[in-house]
């Protein structure tokens, strides 16, 4: 009988939190697409040379920082960094000033092959995806990550990732509005 009580609390519970979860998740996918869907958007643009010290001086494949503002405030940041062998990209929401979303995508060149089918190189106009993150916020808190694949740039524990995407968030909020009140 207590095992099966237990199991009946067990299955209560669990379907009662996924199905909180995943209420939560459509109230940001929501406010997400809301955000996408916008057209009329004041952009603030910071291209590589914002970052380096000597003018057109470039990391691999480059990096560019956008702010995009509706009625004053931060809606959406995109950040894009070039390396050598890929791309890095993340989208980060915001709704009532509060991170609400991160979507993070890594892409890395295709390999161009040989007859013998061995890597020569790689191909800089074809980007493939090799890992696509979205990362879920509330009260400045992650409470949910759905990913494919493993990251190539960084692999953290959910802990270490919520804090380098809140950080991250806020370094490149601060760097936009430097660069918006010049």
């Amino acid at each position: 009988m207590k095992t099966k009580l237990f199991l009946l609390t067990f299955v209560t519970l669990t379907t009662l939190l996924f199905g909180q979860t995943a209420e939560r998740i459509a109230a940001v996918r929501k406010k997400v697409e809301a955000i996408n869907t916008e057209k009329n958007y004041q952009i603030k643009k910071l291209d590589n040379d914002y970052f380096v010290n000597v003018k057109n001086e470039t990391t691999d494949g480059g990096q560019e920082l956008s702010g995009y503002y509706k009625n004053g405030k931060l809606k959406k940041i995109v950040y894009s960094f070039g390396f050598s062998y890929g791309m890095k990209t993340c989208e980060y929401f915001f709704s009532d000033d509060e991170l609400i979303f991160v979507f993070e995508k890594q892409d890395q060149f295709a390999a161009i092959k040989d007859q013998s089918n061995q890597v020569t190189g790689l191909d800089h106009t074809k980007l493939e995806s090799i890992y696509i993150g979205r990362f879920y916020f509330e009260n400045s808190k992650l409470f949910s990550i759905k990913q494919t694949e493993k990251e190539i740039f960084t692999q953290m524990d959910k802990k270490s990732k919520e804090a380098e995407l809140l950080k991250d968030s806020k370094v490149f909020r601060l760097e936009l509005q430097k660069a918006k009140s010049k």
